[in-house]
Parts: structure tokens; C-alpha cells; sequence
């Protein structure tokens, strides 16, 4: 069998998505608990630190009856510039499938790039686990999350990606994902930014085009309050500026630390029953004010369990056949 490797949302189709978020769903109700990858190892290799996803992939394989190894860079012999071909090599002898986390925000691309190498070399799946592009494993929890919330509704539903003062340049892998998914599904998404912090062309182009066929809708605006008026979500993001580099990335940001934070007057504007969504990790007072995470509107920690169950999910379908061959078109 073919090695099916989830790199990107769209690696998977809107079926898929639906059947991995049914099951992801009845593992989460206690419906199904068998250890459906008995005797697998799962490799985990990070090149930076991880709190939500490395301790939810290990639990998730532990649950599944999986046993899983942890790697940093730093423990490998990549440290010591050994290929990501020989590394590919022996890893394949060794485990039953690979989920990586690699990034460095100073050279935007090098991570998925470095994602599509180990994966053009990998002999079994290799997972996403947040590149500098794309972060599907993230996006599903939020679907489950968002289809807890409003079940069969969710595509009437208008969820908005408010881009957020951070003082660390993050990657926009969490906001790209979510435009793909919102399209293949056909959800109504507002992205809002200020100038020169715009969603890579490539990706919001990519995505328009599938939501044209969907019905769903990928709308931009650099007003804040103006789209988050009236909607049923409000999920903030901080991503570095795909076109600004440098100290004039730093001092744009910095600039608009005021005005780009998710408040409490900036929420009242939303639906009545409008919620919070935040991948984390965010600090209070600088993305968001402490009255919006920690209120009762804020739904963070049902996404951050919501990682375990559509991981577990994605696992099982990825060894279980449900998953096999070789995926959607790059």
C-alpha cells in the first residue's frame, strides 16, 4: 500500500474529513476505544518546542495501543547535517509512521519544503504537525469543535480569523489550513488584517477557486471591528507578514499593538452566542485581554482535547485502510 502522507488540509478530501471527524467524534463519546494500532511505533520529530500537539500525539497513540518516540533535532544526527534522505532511510526501517514539526520563520518555506522532502522519501505517512505553511492536524480539532458547537449549521455560520499583536513572528500555517478546509467544506470565512499581514496570494487564490465550486465564501478585510459585527466566531491568530521582513516586520507589528487585540467591546459586537476560539499558545494582554480567554464565551480548551480525539481519528484511518493510497494532488 501506497504511504498516504497529510502535509496540507487538502490532502484530504471533504468526504475524508467528514468520515475522520464522524469517528473522532465516537472515540470522544467512549463509543470506540480499541486499540487500533497495537504494536505500531509513532515517530514525533520536532525542531521546536510543542505542548498541545506533542503531549496529544502521545497520548493518542498510547490510547490506540501505540507505543511513540519523541525526537528534537538536536538528538539526531541531523544535528550533525546527516541527510533528510539517510535519516528518511533508517526511520522507515524502524517506525510505522512520522509526524514532524519543522519551522524557522527566518526562512519562510524552508519547513514545508523540508516536510515534502521527507515525505518524497518516506516508505510510511508522514503528518503535519505545524510547517511554516500548513497546519492540518489543528484544523480538524477545530472543525470537531466548531460542529459541537452548531452541528449541521456550521456552514451558515460566519467564522472570523482576526489576525492579533504578538510580539514572536508565528507561521500562518493554523489561518492557510483553515481557509483550505472552510472551502472544501463551503463555510463562510472572514479573514481580518491591517496592510501587509494578508494570507499568502498563493493560498487565498488556491482557496477561492475550490470555494467557487463549494459555495463557501473567503472574504479579507482590513477592518476589525466590521467583521467581526454579527459573527458566530471569532478565532485569533498572529502570523509574520509574508511580504514585510525584517525590523520592518517588527516595527509594522508593533505599531499595531493597540489596535489588533481581541476585547471584550471588540467581542459584543459579535452574535449574542458568538464564541472565542485560540489555537494557543496567546498571552493575555497582548492577542487577547484575560476577560476574553478566560470568559465564558472562550472555548480554547475544548479545541486543546479536541487535538487528542481527531488525531486519534486520523491515526486509526491512516493505518485502517479508510485512508490508503496516495491522496489528493499536490
Amino acid at each position: 500500500m501506497t504511504a498516504r502522507h497529510i502535509l496540507r488540509i487538502q490532502d484530504l478530501t471533504a468526504k475524508e474529513m467528514c468520515s475522520l471527524l464522524d469517528l473522532a467524534e465516537a472515540m470522544k463519546r467512549g463509543d470506540d476505544t480499541r486499540a487500533h494500532l497495537a504494536g505500531r511505533c509513532i515517530g514525533l520529530l520536532f525542531n521546536v518546542p510543542s505542548t498541545r500537539t506533542r503531549v496529544s500525539f502521545q497520548v493518542a497513540a498510547s490510547q490506540l495501543g501505540a507505543d511513540s518516540y519523541p525526537y528534537g533535532v538536536e538528538e539526531l544526527r541531523l544535528a550533525n547535517r546527516e541527510s533528510i534522505e539517510d535519516t528518511i532511510g533508517v526511520l522507515n526501517r524502524y517506525l510505522d509512521a512520522l509526524v514532524v514539526r519543522w519551522y524557522d520563520m527566518n526562512d519562510y518555506g524552508a519547513g514545508h519544503r523540508r516536510l515534502r522532502a521527507m515525505a518524497d522519501r518516506a516508505t510510511i505517512p508522514v503528518i503535519n504537525a505545524l510547517d511554516d505553511e500548513e497546519h492540518p492536524c489543528q484544523v480538524l480539532a477545530d472543525l470537531m469543535t466548531l460542529r459541537e458547537l452548531y452541528g449541521a449549521r456550521v456552514p451558515a455560520k460566519r467564522i472570523v480569523y482576526a489576525w492579533s499583536y504578538s510580539p514572536r513572528q508565528k507561521t500562518p500555517g493554523v489561518l492557510h489550513s483553515s481557509m483550505m478546509a472552510a472551502a472544501l467544506l463551503g463555510h463562510r470565512v472572514t479573514v481580518a488584517h491591517p496592510p501587509g499581514f494578508a494570507p499568502e496570494e498563493r493560498v487565498t487564490s488556491a482557496a477561492r477557486a475550490v470555494a467557487a465550486r463549494t459555495g463557501a465564501s473567503i472574504d479579507l478585510t482590513h477592518d476589525l471591528e466590521e467583521a467581526v459585527r454579527g459573527c458566530a466566531a471569532v478565532y485569533t491568530l498572529s502570523w509574520k507578514s509574508p511580504t514585510l521582513v525584517g525590523q520592518e516586520e517588527i516595527q509594522a507589528r508593533t505599531r499595531l499593538a493597540d489596535r489588533w487585540r481581541i476585547t471584550a467591546p471588540l467581542m459584543r459586537l459579535a452574535d449574542d452566542e458568538a464564541v472565542f476560539l485560540d489555537c494557543m499558545p496567546t498571552n493575555r494582554g497582548e492577542e487577547v485581554d484575560a476577560e476574553v480567554k478566560d470568559g465564558p464565551r472562550s472555548k480554547i480548551f475544548q479545541q486543546a482535547e479536541n487535538r487528542l480525539h481527531t488525531q486519534k481519528a486520523l491515526l486509526t484511518q491512516l493505518f485502517d485502510g479508510t485512508l490508503s493510497g496516495a491522496g489528493a494532488p499536490r
